[in-house]
Order: C-alpha cells, then sequence, then structure tokens
C-alpha cells in the first residue's frame, strides 16, 4: 500500500468543483508559518481541499518553539475515522508526530483502517511522511531519540510512498535504523542504504545544507562522473534534493530504482519557516491531482522555489513562504541529474538541428507505403517508426533498407524524415532527423547524431520527462499520451488536455511541442486551445484506407481558426 496514485481522479476531470481531498496530520503551528496551517495553504493553493489530523498544539513564533501538547492517541483516532467515513482521502501529508505512542498508533492505523478502505475501493493511496524533527529554521519540534520512537518510526516507514528528511533527520533515521552512519562525505551512500533498508522512496532534501559543507563533501567522494556532476552543482550556488528511488508505478523503468538528483538555484533568503511541510503537503496534492511520484516532486520542488522566491517575513525570525498558485515559470524548475547516464547530464552542451517548417499533422508510420502516400498528400515532417513485436521481427537488412527508402523519399518530397530510434542507420543514410524515446535517448550517443547535422525529437510522459528531455535542447519535443491509445503499451497513464495546457504554459515558447497519443479527427479543435505547437498522429493514418488523403482532412482541421 501507499505506492500509487489514487484511481479514483481522473486527469480530464480537472474542471470539476470537486477537489482532490488532501489529509494533513500534523502539529499546529500557532505562528501560522509550517504545520497544518501551511499544510493548509499549500494544499488549497495547488487546487486540494485540505482535511486536518492535529497530532499537537505548539505554542511558537518565528523564534522559537515555547511548548508542545500532544494530541491523545484517542483523540487523534477519531479524527482520522470520522474523516474516512465521510471525507476520505487521494493523498495523505504526515507531519510532526509528537511521541512514539503517536507513530505506532498512525501505524496502525494505516495498515488497519486504510488498508481495508484501500482494498474495499481498489485503491492504494499515497502517503507522503516528512519525519519532522528539526525545521529548515533551526526550531527543535520532536522527541524523536526516546528509545521507544526506535522501532515505531521503523514501522511506520513500511506503510509511506516517499519519507522528505532534511540532512539532520536523514542522520536520525539512520541512528534509529542501527545502519553506519558514514562520514560525511558519504552521505548519499547512506541515503541509499537507508532506502533499501527500509524499502522505501526517499528525498533527502538539501536546501538546509550549506554548500561549502557539500562542496567539500562532493571533493572527498572518488573522482567520479557523479561526484563532478554534484560538485559542478554546488559551484553554481545550487539546492540539490537527491531520491533514492525504489519501484515507482506509472514511471518509465529507466527512472526507478536509481538515485536521482533535482537541483535548483539556491534562494538566498532567510525567510524560508516551513519550507519541508510545504514540500511534502505540495508532493501530496500533486498525487492526489493525478501526477505520479516523479512528477508530484518536480512540481513540488518549483512550488517551494517560487514560494521562497517571494517569501516575506512575520515576525523578528525566518518569514514564511509565499503561496503564489500552480508554478508556471521555468525558472523555478529543478534540473535533473541522473548520474546512471553521464551522457544526459552532459547532452546540454549539444547543438542539434533546427526543424526547418512547423510539423503541424505529424504522421508516424512503420509502412514505407503509407509514408510514401502522406508525402503525396501534402505532409512535409513524417516520421518511419519500425518496431519489432510479437507479429513483427524486422531483420537489420530489412530496416536498413526501409531507412534508406525513407530517406530517398523525404529527398524526393522535400520533407522533413525522421527515423525512430535507429540513430546510427539515420546517421548513415543521411536523414533530416532522429526521434528518440526515454528509454533510447538514454542508451543513444547523442553527440554523434549532433555532429552529424541531425534534428532531434524526443519523447517525454509528464514533467520529470519533459524537463530531462528539454535539458538537452531537441529539436522539437513529443508529449503523451493525451488520449488511451492501444498503438503501444505504456507505463504511464494517459496526459489529459489541462495537463498539456500546462506543459505548453511552461514550455511552448522555448520549442516545438507535439502532442501524440490517440489523436484523430474527432479530438484536434480541443488540442489546439492548448496551444500546442503541432500533433502527431498514428492510428488515424495507419488504419486509414487512403492515408494520403486522411491526413489532408486532419491538416484541413487543424489549420482552421
Amino acid at each position: 500500500m501507499g505506492v500509487y496514485v489514487s484511481t479514483n481522479i481522473d486527469s480530464n476531470k480537472l474542471q470539476s468543483a470537486t477537489r482532490p481531498i488532501v489529509w494533513s496530520i500534523a502539529g499546529s503551528d500557532s505562528g501560522g508559518g509550517a504545520g497544518i496551517q501551511a499544510d493548509s495553504l499549500t494544499i488549497n493553493d495547488l487546487g486540494g481541499h485540505a482535511c486536518t489530523v492535529v497530532s499537537a498544539i505548539t505554542a511558537q513564533n518565528s523564534q522559537h518553539v515555547q511548548g508542545i501538547t500532544a494530541t491523545q492517541t484517542a483523540m487523534l483516532i477519531k479524527q482520522l475515522d470520522c474523516l474516512l467515513e465521510d471525507i476520505p482521502p487521494a493523498a495523505i501529508k504526515i507531519g510532526m508526530l509528537a511521541n512514539a505512542e503517536q507513530i505506532r498508533c498512525i501505524s496502525e492505523w494505516l495498515a488497519s483502517k486504510l488498508a481495508s478502505y484501500e482494498q474495499t475501493n481498489n485503491l492504494q493511496i499515497p502517503v507522503i511522511w516528512d519525519p519532522v524533527m528539526v525545521s529548515t529554521s533551526g526550531q527543535t519540534l520532536s522527541r524523536y531519540k526516546q528509545p521507544s520512537s526506535y522501532s515505531a518510526y521503523l514501522q511506520l516507514a513500511k506503510y509511506v510512498t516517499l519519507i522528505t528528511p532534511n540532512r539532520y533527520e536523514l542522520g536520525v533515521l539512520l541512528e534509529l535504523s542501527q545502519l553506519p552512519n558514514h562520514a560525511q562525505q558519504e552521505e548519499l551512500t547512506n541515503l541509499d542504504n537507508l532506502a533499501n533498508f527500509l524499502g522505501c522512496n526517499i528525498l533527502y532534501t538539501g536546501g538546509d545544507v550549506r554548500n561549502s559543507e557539500l562542496h567539500n563533501a562532493a571533493l572527498a567522494i572518488s573522482a567520479t562522473k557523479e561526484s563532478a556532476l554534484y560538485s559542478s552543482a554546488l559551484d553554481h550556488g545550487s539546492a540539490i534534493d537527491w531520491l533514492a528511488a525504489k519501484a515507482i508505478p506509472f514511471t518509465s523503468p529507466e527512472h526507478q530504482h536509481q538515485r536521482i538528483g533535482f537541483s535548483s538555484p539556491r534562494v538566498v533568503t532567510q525567510h524560508n519557516h516551513g519550507t519541508g511541510c510545504t514540500l511534502s503537503s505540495a508532493i501530496a496534492t500533486a498525487m492526489a491531482v493525478g501526477y505520479p511520484l516523479l512528477d508530484a516532486i518536480v512540481v513540488a520542488k518549483a512550488y517551494v522555489h517560487q514560494g521562497l522566491t517571494y517569501a516575506y517575513p512575520v515576525g523578528k525570525g525566518p518569514g514564511v513562504l509565499a503561496r503564489k498558485g500552480w508554478p508556471q515559470n521555468l525558472e523555478h524548475f529543478a534540473k535533473i541529474i541522473v548520474p546512471k547516464y553521464p551522457n544526459i547530464n552532459q547532452a546540454n552542451e549539444l547543438s542539434f538541428a533546427n526543424v526547418q517548417q512547423p510539423l503541424q499533422v505529424y504522421p508516424v508510420t512503420q509502412s514505407i507505403n503509407i509514408l510514401k502516400d502522406v508525402l503525396k498528400g501534402g505532409a512535409r515532417t513524417v516520421q518511419l517508426r519500425l518496431k519489432n513485436s510479437s507479429s513483427v521481427v524486422y531483420s537489420e537488412q530489412q530496416l536498413e533498407q526501409a531507412i534508406q527508402a525513407a530517406v530517398a523519399l523525404g529527398r524526393q518530397y522535400q520533407a522533413q524524415v525522421f527515423i525512430n530510434d535507429h540513430w546510427q542507420l539515420a546517421i548513415k543514410h543521411g536523414a533530416f532527423g532522429v526521434h528518440l524515446g526515454q528509454e533510447d535517448l538514454l542508451q543513444a550517443d547523442l553527440s554523434k547524431i549532433a555532429e552529424a547535422g541531425l534534428a532531434l525529437g524526443l519523447s517525454s510522459h509528464g514533467y520529470f520527462e519533459l524537463l530531462l528531455a528539454q535539458q538537452m535542447s531537441p529539436s522539437y519535443l513529443a508529449i503523451g499520451h493525451i488520449f488511451s491509445t492501444p498503438t503501444k503499451s505504456m507505463p504511464s497513464q494517459p496526459q489529459g488536455l489541462k495537463k498539456l495546457e500546462k506543459y505548453c504554459t511552461l514550455m511552448g515558447d522555448r520549442m516545438p511541442l507535439v502532442a501524440i497519443g490517440g489523436i484523430d479527427h474527432t479530438n484536434l479543435r480541443a488540442l489546439k486551445q492548448t496551444q500546442v505547437a503541432d500533433v502527431a498522429v498514428v492510428r488515424a493514418i495507419e488504419k486509414a484506407s487512403e492515408p494520403g488523403k486522411s491526413w489532408q482532412k486532419l491538416q484541413q482541421i487543424w489549420q482552421a481558426k
């Protein structure tokens, strides 16, 4: 349980008056900057409806915590049961738990009441745990070192999707787990070991760590490419969050079971009270709205960066984050670091050919005959996608002959012919461009594609992959699948129009964005309203009796005002 985005959220119905329900199980901050106050503001600001389960009442201001009174466990359970009866969650955020008894109580409730609800309704509800022990602004909040807390903390980890510790909290969790706490320079090894021990995704937040400390730590690591990436990001004043990823539903296998970095420019401000609360509740809300974990982390980190940029004082001490709505400016979004694939992290130094004319309605086909027919019909951008399947297996000779023929047709009709995946043959025969999916992108030699002067199209399936792909400055980005389609088995869920509109707002002015997946004459006008630049069609061409004429009709609809 706890690792799956709630299936009762339909991303195509986000205009509904009903907001997804997000619970915050946390303490009350009388200063209003953290705890359930920060969670409620964040959840509602990002499109959810906040319900609160109060674990403690604190007496605190912007300078210090003067007192904490824990909620009795009987009352804690009453709050949970009462909400589940009438206002069940699409996601849950857990913050400060005041004592071991509360931690144990929440663990047992998740394992029994919530698990029963999930089973009855065929759901798995994401649970994001921010193990609040000390705040970013330096205030100690939880009696975490009581011996009775040890087993309770480890028990709770079994029922959560993601844990979001800061540096200090990571050290405490290592101590509770009785894992060896390595020297500072090996803290990323500590992170991996803890994630493996707990069997849980862990996002280690680095915003509260001084650059000089981590810079020295990075240099002390063996001179690997990962260390160089770590050090380079720090040199530029970045705050890096590291995810030790386990299994993540609705996500490419290539982006699971590894370490991933999220690097953002450090915001120089003392007004940072509530950053951990805001990050974790933003992740929970993004998942409740319908985004998988990696996308939710990307959105949440951008939301925190945006909030810090416009943070404001409320007292004599550290101030609070501003709430500015769903992040839409690319400057707030993190750079993705994937140490497992160093060629990706170096690709921003490459330059690929630009598309010479708009893609418009962009046919994708596995047939040379169809490719020729749509070119005769007037298409000037087309993709040849040859995939081995249970029914079709291409020999090397067949692949090369087909690609050679496609390139020749492109020259004959002065068209932009892209070759899907087979980049070596595309270079050999002088194709206009190459299109790569996320899996093939990680394996291809991008420098050779750039040196050959080819254009590069990349596929993406959500915020995380969109950001990762755009770091390579491709010639265009394909976003899918927008609607359900039987053409290709995908680990991701359909994106829908509302998500597509957000992606276009974020990145539409940087390069052509191409919508793909389930597109035909019935939804072209709706797609155009999202401001996406172009659309790719597969079945609408391949299943047509006259592909060339079908393309013409689709193009007419697309060009109509």
